[in-house]
């Protein structure tokens, strides 16, 4: 049989998670996120490597449709937890999303009486003056948390009870044209939301979660869509926020002197930042092309701060929210040596800058120097089980052969399909192959192997051999130079790639001890300046200024054959029929985070 079509055999990644079942009938609606072979680990990383800390990744991806959109996937390791769903409109998929986060999965691994305490006082670290109900109360503004829910069985039973209350209000109101309940259940889902990513913050778990976007040429179409994704993550991203003990969003936004009155007093450092309690990543076809749109709306929110704040009499930290391309060079470099340093792989900076080229060149839209994430992780794995038996580092040769697995439109889309198949069957065929051998591997007609193979020929590492007087096709083990990526008629000088590692400054629980995952935090030094808010003023500053960190490639529309469109100026979203906060009309400024500058002159 042939290599190529062996290894197609098993679903990929993505279709074996689209794979969701009947929860109608014997499947349930929150399901681990595990492979074919009933092992987490491989899926769990391909979605973990992803995300940027504290910040909305976006991932140009084709996922597959979900069988049944209502399935969503948990997944979790010592310290970090992961959430897999389908985009769904704002009421559905909220519901989803905390259906997930207080599933029994989730309290029964995760949230359990070892982790948070028979009365909650794991939590307490010691470092603090107040009672464990006070802080969870006062401090991390956990609701539905009364004096009679201070045990955890009590709690728990409590949560649950709230949870299915308001999944059975999401999907009574999820088509319903009442504004004014659907606002109230907007509200109660975000508090519950909220009140659990509290709970795994303060329990050191760092909570992703993945919203999967198939069809992002709707949203290019329907205003209203687009509108509708943009207004739920400026209106639930915030919410996901702390700053120590406290609860970010009642620091900054909060304009219920009731609510105001019950917060824990706090003194905060001129250096002291906020930090997300659950970052995100959405991935879809053209998702990346919204950045913008989403960095505006969410600039927009973040500066409907408290009117105290917004006058300069009192002072919080700033709140950042970075909207990061999960595909571009710096991106994919982050990638790279992330999986190095979780699996301690051992690659020069020659062999990183090859690898880093080789994945753009490899995984991406020809002439976009950009590439898929996931499709990166995935090969890197693969390349490092199946190198494991003759060498600990897996060569760039390496990479590309277990590159050649993946089905022919996510890889090498510079070449025809035929010319792909032909290419990935050479770099995973284990000696010389002629022509009936491709033609009948490659799954190809004679016709069409006449038709590319001089294209194929033409590619760096293949080359002819003769062997008992006929010509063989093989690949040689070299990869090719760092540059083949760019374009033949390009003047581009190929960047060099620079490492940067820098110390992680700890805040509250999110300073974690190493685990097999995930051995290290990150700093993303590559980040472009997030829209952020800024509570001390300047002058007289009254507009905001939102920095989008990379421009809209607009050449991505038109190579997914997506419609070109302009972002209007959003307006209200109709899911979002409320406001928790009035914008003031006190001066406010969105400020963007200091550039670094690299070595060869240019910014990050």
């Amino acid at each position: 049989m042939s290599p190529r079509r062996a290894d197609r055999e098993a679903p990929t990644s993505d279709e074996w998670v689209a794979t969701t079942g009947d929860p109608d009938g014997d499947v349930e609606y929150v399901q681990w996120l595990t492979g074919p072979d009933n092992t987490p680990d491989h899926l769990h990383e391909r979605f973990s490597t992803v995300s940027h800390d504290d910040a909305i990744t976006l991932v140009d991806d084709h996922p597959h449709l979900f069988d049944d959109g209502r399935v969503a996937y948990l997944s979790h390791t010592d310290d970090e937890a992961l959430v897999v769903l389908q985009w769904g409109g704002s009421l559905a998929t909220l519901g989803r999303l905390a259906n997930v986060l207080l599933s029994e999965k989730a309290l029964s691994r995760i949230l359990t009486p070892s982790r948070l305490g028979h009365e909650f006082e794991a939590i307490d670290d010691g470092t603090q003056a107040h009672p464990v109900d006070r802080l969870l109360r006062r401090g991390h503004q956990v609701g539905w948390y009364s004096d009679a829910e201070t045990t955890y069985g009590a709690w728990r039973e409590r949560i649950t009870t709230v949870r299915d209350r308001l999944l059975t209000r999401v999907a009574e109101l999820t088509h319903s044209g009442d504004t004014a309940t659907r606002s109230d259940l907007f509200k109660d889902l975000h508090g519950l939301i909220a009140s659990a990513t509290q709970l795994y913050h303060a329990v050191g778990i760092d909570l992703t979660t993945t919203i999967r976007v198939p069809d992002t040429d709707a949203l290019a179409r329907n205003t209203t869509q687009r509108q509708n994704l943009c207004a739920f993550l400026s209106k639930t991203a915030p919410k996901q926020s702390i700053c120590g003990i406290h609860s970010g969003y009642r620091m900054l936004f909060e304009e219920r002197p009731a609510k105001l009155c019950r917060r824990l007093p706090y003194e905060t450092d001129d250096d002291a930042t906020m930090n997300l309690t659950m970052s995100w990543v959405l991935s879809g076809p053209t998702i990346t092309a919204l950045h913008d749109e989403i960095t505006t709306t969410l600039a927009r929110e973040l500066a409907t701060v408290r009117q105290s704040i917004a006058e300069g009499t009192e002072q919080v930290p700033p709140l950042e929210i970075p909207v990061v391309d999960g595909t571009t060079y710096p991106a994919i470099r982050r990638v790279i040596t992330e999986i190095a340093m979780t699996h301690d792989i051992r690659w020069t900076p020659r062999e990183q800058q090859r690898l880093v080229r080789l994945c753009l060149r490899s995984f991406g839209l020809s002439g976009t120097h950009r590439a898929c994430p996931y499709d990166v992780v995935e090969s890197l794995l693969r390349a490092l089980n199946e190198s494991e038996s003759h060498s600990p580092t897996p060569t760039p040769a390496d990479v590309e052969r277990a590159a050649a697995t993946l089905p022919p439109e996510r890889f090498r889309s510079d070449l025809t399909p035929t010319a792909t198949k032909l290419y990935a069957t050479l770099l995973r065929a284990d000696g010389p192959v002629g022509r009936s051998e491709l033609i009948e591997q490659a799954d190809i007609s004679a016709s069409s192997y006449d038709r590319r193979i001089g294209d194929v020929r033409e590619l760096d590492r293949v080359t002819a051999v003769q062997q008992e007087g006929h010509r063989r096709w093989t690949t040689t083990s070299p990869t090719p130079p760092v540059t083949t990526w760019l374009s033949p008629n390009s003047n581009q000088t190929a960047p060099p790639l620079v490492i940067y590692r820098q110390p992680t400054t700890p805040t509250g629980s999110r300073s974690l001890p190493f685990d097999h995952m995930r051995k290290y935090t990150l700093v993303e030094w590559d980040r472009h300046p997030p829209p952020s808010i800024a509570t001390k003023l300047n002058g007289d500053t009254n507009h905001i200024t939102a920095h989008p960190m990379i421009n809209v490639d607009k050449n991505r529309l038109s190579n997914s054959n997506a419609q070109q469109y302009q972002y209007p100026d959003i307006q209200v979203d109709s899911d979002h029929p409320y406001h928790t906060t009035t914008p003031t009309t006190h001066p406010t400024i969105a400020v963007p985070t200091r550039q670094t500058r690299l070595p060869n002159g240019g910014e990050q």
